[in-house]
């Protein structure tokens, strides 16, 4: 079918009857922020066109970066467009117009018209032509965040709508003025800033009084339950910089009121900030407060703020007494480990020994060390609250960043890696290099305050001195300078004497320079800890400053693909998941992720290359996590709440807890039954990875309650959002009594059954709870329980549903969840398997497939667009087969379920499936390919129907080669 026709059944789909067959592509859309992001959209249309037409009133440099790489990358391939904006109101900023001069595939003018309200992006795909106009200008908030309809339509040249489209720009393009420096110098002289975007950090009520912001508020209640419910003495706060911590710490003060209070830091300029701060929330007298330092002591104050140098003192101890304080605060907790050359006790560790408040908090951002402290002895273990910079971001309590992965200097094919010489590391094409990219992706000039990271000494003295050579102020601070000269450095940036401080890794913490507008990281990520330390250096709020750059130059590391894995929340092992956020980047908020074309391919083949699965990380994980929770034994839940691993991945690495636990403890002494392990391996495997939650909730209940009838199961589920209908519950059923599993797997899980059901009411055999009565046991059969309800509550929207389109299943979990009386054999079901009764038929569909494939056939599928992909059938079927024909004959939504995987590779991709929804078949037909053996074998080609399109980060993933 031609273009023509297919652009004539979208048009119909869209404004006449939507049960009409046509590709999305063609199709009328709503393009909002709700399902996508307007950039979603935007981008996609600039990958696949030929040329392009933007008109907008108004474009901000948030914006334009967020399109800077894409306009990058289809540069190489010869994409060249135009872009229309304004003077209008005199919103655009002339720095905006500045960085329109830096982009070379883009040429730029300017209409000078009052009500210019114009908002449209033209795209030319060649055999079509679409159009996106509604109300969404060319700003960070338009096309991440803010409530944006807009209308996309698609036809060809003679379509009449995006011929008038087509007519009225070129008529606004002749009328418009040519981007020049010399107009933009012109525009600056009468321009004036409009500053009243700028959010403030603090929350003020009605009455002008700061109160606690979203991250303080939860802080504060955990810290008061610390207290009154564990009587605790001593607590931890772990907190991203920039989110309030010292405010924080101001409101857990005045909720505890204190007689005394001392707050200790480990420089003295921070300290008249600090009481700053708590004046304004505890108010008082002036006298209340005071300061201990090397040049004041105000030793009687009842709130003194006082540097650890001094308050740690032999003689100021004498004077203040052991008792005197009874609140104490540590501000950047993570130094306690920290001494003097030839001590062997820290000033923190004197100061702790000696004062004996009722309580005391520590604060950091950054808790794991790399000097062998263990921050969380230092305060009991009593983790009391954190909160992560992607959680930070999402609280709107940081500036949001817009990161670049970008291609880092490569000559004659050799790229820069692990082992490149300083020789090439400073060379003056690299240094070149870096000032292009940095001018392309700014600010630049005058507007830069930027902090650049990179691998050695010699290499960032080299670079400051090129720098400042080619104008543009740099200087280089390391670990051998004094404490005054790297201030001076930070005093000389923000005052804009300086434009570039570079150093090695003194300031991934405890340095607070919050004019900080761009971070460039010339040096390999090796660790995500310290790449998220350092990307949150520029994070704080500051006045007027509305992002923050981060370009990440990527050469050929080994640990390239620290860089995705830092993104993830989820700290997954998982390739497909990681190689998801190269090609297809998400964050939440405003911020956005971006790799230049090379830099992700690079990327992705340094995941290829990873052993994600490999002892030594779990080792790591599991030390770090002892270390983190007080030296006791870890446990799933431990994992889930605060591990650096997944507790699938646990699972599916060691089988147990209890596995990995005898694996790394060196004295282990925990002893399980035959049976007990049996059962713990089942729980293990069929319930605390599960997607569906009933199982656990149901066993949950049981250990406190003797007996649950039906309908309490499924009132309690119902009150929690769970899904669960009569049906699944006679599933569930027959899960925890095996008889949904073969024979095999019933002697592999200890052909015991757990709990019995008889007229609705649920209970434990006695068997079971026999082995209950065994403390080790139940200890772990409580914690593999918790370990999957704690995922219920941190996202509870996902079991609302049976299941939730863009999560990902196991085909064993898939099966279950669609409520087969039995398990089936899984070499049977293949692609796809229908229900006895026909009320569900899952199909199962991998992408790209290798040579070991059961039948023999080797194709891919390819998505025909976002609803629409083919089905090919099991061998030597046709439409007149059982299956088949059924397949065929159900034109309606609800049997077909959808899940999609890139690869049948497990090794490579997992064996976890994405779910896009329900489909119905649109046509079938019979046709004869070649297998890997070259003989013709019969199967059928269906085509099917989603019943909701594929997300477009989610599509553009899978459909990518």
């Amino acid at each position: 079918m031609n273009t023509n026709q297919e652009i004539n059944k979208g048009v119909n789909f869209g404004f006449i009857d939507n049960s009409i067959q046509s590709l999305s592509r063609y199709q009328p859309a709503l393009v909002t922020n709700q399902n996508g992001t307007v950039l979603d959209t935007i981008e996609d249309e600039l990958r696949n066109a030929t040329t392009f037409t933007i008109a907008v009133a108004f474009v901000t440099s948030g914006g334009l970066l967020d399109l800077k790489s894409t306009l990058a990358d289809i540069a190489t391939h010869g994409v060249h467009g135009k872009l229309i904006t304004s003077t209008y109101l005199g919103f655009n900023n002339p720095r905006v117009f500045e960085d329109l001069l830096q982009i070379p595939n883009l040429d730029v003018r300017v209409l000078d018209q009052d009500g210019f309200h114009t908002k449209a992006y033209y795209f030319n795909h060649d055999d079509y032509e679409s159009l996106v106009i509604g109300s969404a200008n060319l700003t960070q908030n338009a096309l991440k965040n803010n409530f944006e309809w807009n209308l996309r339509i698609t036809s060809t040249e003679r379509g009449e709508i995006v011929r008038n489209a087509k007519s009225e720009l070129e008529k606004l393009w002749q009328q418009a003025t040519p981007l020049t420096q010399a107009w933009i110098d012109e525009y600056k002289e009468d321009w004036q800033p409009n500053y009243s975007s700028f959010s403030r950090k603090k929350k003020v009520n009605k009455s002008g009084k700061i109160v606690p912001n979203q991250m303080q508020k939860p802080a504060l209640e955990a810290l008061k339950h610390l207290r009154d419910a564990q009587h605790a003495k001593r607590g931890l706060v772990v907190a991203a910089t920039g989110t309030g911590k010292t405010y924080l710490a101001a409101f857990d003060v005045q909720q505890f009121q204190p007689k005394r209070l001392l707050f200790v830091v480990h420089r003295e300029q921070i300290l008249r900030k600090a009481m700053s701060s708590f004046r304004e929330i505890l108010g008082g007298s002036d006298s209340d407060y005071g300061i201990l330092s090397g040049s004041q002591k105000n030793l009687n104050a009842r709130y003194l703020f006082a540097t650890v140098n001094m308050v740690s003192k032999k003689s100021i101890c004498e004077q203040l007494g052991s008792k005197d304080f009874d609140y104490i605060i540590i501000d950047e907790a993570h130094r306690v480990g920290q001494n003097n050359h030839g001590e062997k006790e820290t000033m923190y560790q004197r100061l702790m020994n000696f004062y004996k408040p009722q309580f005391m908090l520590g604060m950091t951002a950054t808790p794991e060390r790399t000097d062998g402290t263990n921050v969380y002895e230092y305060f009991d273990y009593n983790l009391t609250y954190e909160i992560s910079l992607l959680d930070s971001l999402d609280h709107n309590l940081l500036t949001p960043f817009h990161y670049i992965g970008v291609t880092d200097y490569e000559k004659d094919g050799e790229v820069i890696d692990d082992k490149t010489s300083l020789k090439y590391l400073v060379s003056d094409e690299r240094v070149n290099h870096l000032i292009d990219k940095t001018n392309y992706y700014g600010p630049r000039k005058d507007t830069v305050h930027g902090l650049i990271f990179v691998s050695r000494i010699a290499e960032g003295r080299e670079l400051a001195i090129k720098l400042t050579n080619k104008g543009i102020n740099a200087q280089f601070v390391s670990a051998e300078d004094t404490v005054e000269a790297r201030e001076k450095a930070v005093h000389q940036l923000t005052k804009g004497e300086l434009q570039y401080i570079i150093t090695v890794d003194i300031f991934n913490e405890g340095v607070d320079i919050p004019i900080l507008n761009q971070i460039v990281m010339m040096r390999p990520t090796k660790s995500s800890i310290i790449f998220l330390q350092q990307l949150g250096r520029g994070l704080r709020k500051f006045a007027h400053k509305e992002y923050v750059t981060i370009l990440d130059f990527i050469g050929n590391y080994d640990e390239n693909y620290m860089i995705p894995m830092a993104f993830d929340r989820s700290h997954t092992n998982n390739k497909e998941k990681i190689r998801k956020q190269i090609i297809s980047p998400s964050i939440s908020g405003v911020s956005t992720i971006h790799f230049e074309e090379v830099a992700r391919q690079k990327i992705l083949a340094s995941i290829s290359k990873a052993r994600l699965n490999d002892m030594k990380r779990f080792k790591n994980a599991y030390q770090n996590l002892k270390e983190k929770i007080g030296l006791r034994q870890p446990m799933l839940l431990d994992f889930a709440k605060m591990g650096s691993i997944e507790v699938s991945d646990i699972i599916d690495k060691f089988d147990t807890l209890y596995d990995m636990q005898n694996k790394f403890e060196i004295d282990f002494s925990n002893v399980l039954t035959e049976k007990q392990y049996a059962f713990l391996k089942f729980i293990s495997a069929e319930i605390t990875v599960s997607k569906r939650p009933v199982e656990a909730w149901i066993l949950k209940k049981l250990l406190d309650q003797p007996v649950l009838t039906d309908e309490e199961i499924l009132s309690g589920l119902k009150v929690q959002n769970i899904f669960c209908d009569k049906e699944t519950l006679d599933n569930v059923a027959s899960v925890l009594c095996f008889t949904y599993f073969s024979k095999v797997k019933q002697k592999k899980y200890g052909q015991m059954v757990l709990i019995k059901r008889t007229n609705n009411k649920w209970a434990f055999t006695s068997e079971f709870q026999q082995l209950l009565q065994s403390l080790i046991f139940k200890n772990y059969f409580e914690d593999a329980l918790d370990a999957n309800l704690w995922n219920v509550s941190q996202n509870p929207e996902i079991y609302q549903n049976r299941f939730t389109i863009g999560e990902k299943y196991y085909r064993p979990d898939i099966i279950k969840m669609l409520n087969w009386p039995k398990e089936p054999n899984y070499i049977n079901i293949g692609g796809y398997a229908l229900r006895d009764d026909e009320r569900f038929l899952p199909v199962f569909i991998s992408l790209q497939k290798n040579k070991k494939v059961q039948n023999k056939l080797v194709y891919d599928n390819t998505f025909l667009d976002r609803s629409t992909i083919p089905l090919f059938s099991k061998s030597g079927r046709t439409t007149s087969s059982t299956v088949e024909s059924k397949l065929l004959k159900h034109k309606d939504f609800g049997m077909i379920q959808l899940f999609i995987r890139k690869s049948n590779d497990d090794r490579i991709d997992g064996k976890d499936f994405y779910y896009l929804g329900s489909a119905k078949t649109l046509s079938a037909k019979d046709v004869i390919k070649e297998n890997v053996d070259g003989k013709p074998t019969k199967l059928v080609e269906f085509i099917l129907r989603l019943e909701h399109e594929v997300d477009l980060g989610l599509y553009r993933f899978l459909a990518e080669d």
